[in-house]
């Protein structure tokens, strides 16, 4: 199974390059995840017509968040991920993070426009970074999660 993963769009509308990095990536896809800070609802509205899984973020307006939790667990086959936008302003979130998805194999997680995949007690920890807009010298990613025999990520700068 293909999932693309992206994060921290933060657009007020549907833009030609927001629909030209979804005909390249998302299309073909399996599965889309997004970890929220869509911002506006338009945004959200576009994502449903792919198979998706989502969250909302802090920067979303009060249309998204109605729509979407805060934190969620769905299964892939065998495999259980768990998805939240984040928190805070930096640090080591990793030790939260275990704790809130105790059990499952694969955190989701945003907020931070800084992309990261990393290994943790077994668990396989993706952030995706920011779709448009990357912090510090990291520019526009997202992330594919690849599930099969076995589970591989990688980040895709965009």
């Amino acid at each position: 199974m293909n999932i693309v993963v992206l994060s921290d769009t933060h657009l007020t509308r549907v833009t030609q390059e927001l629909q030209a990095v979804c005909a390249h990536y998302c299309d073909a896809a399996d599965l889309v995840v997004h970890l929220g800070d869509w911002t506006a609802g338009c945004v959200l509205d576009y994502f449903e017509q792919y198979r998706l899984e989502a969250v909302c973020g802090n920067m979303d307006e009060a249309s998204v968040r109605l729509r979407l939790p805060t934190k969620k667990t769905f299964r892939v086959g065998s495999i259980t991920i768990g998805l939240t936008h984040g928190w805070g302003y930096g640090g080591d979130v990793t030790a939260q993070l275990l704790e809130k998805f105790d059990g499952v194999d694969v955190i989701l997680f945003g907020h931070t426009h800084r992309p990261l995949v990393e290994k943790v007690d077994g668990r396989l920890l993706i952030n995706p970074g920011s779709v448009f807009s990357g912090r510090g010298p990291q520019g526009r990613t997202l992330a594919v999660l690849k599930i099969g025999p076995s589970l591989h990520a990688n980040i895709i700068e965009l």
